[in-house]
């Protein structure tokens, strides 16, 4: 899990800095929005899949 969100953050800080052309103030910004977003997303879709039922889809 830690090396995901490592990789994720970082990706998305140098992405954000090199290509957009933002400061490393934003780009660290937007990569901790970003890794906040990836790592509540996993968790509301494990929530989901605990809570289906073995009928559900």
């Amino acid at each position: 899990m830690l090396a995901y969100l490592v990789a994720v953050f970082g990706l998305g800080a140098a992405v954000w800095h090199w290509v957009r052309g933002k400061s490393w103030d934003d780009s660290f910004s937007f990569a901790l929005t970003m890794t906040v977003s990836a790592v509540v997303g996993q968790w509301i879709a494990a929530v989901i899949r605990r809570r289906a039922g073995r009928g559900d889809g």
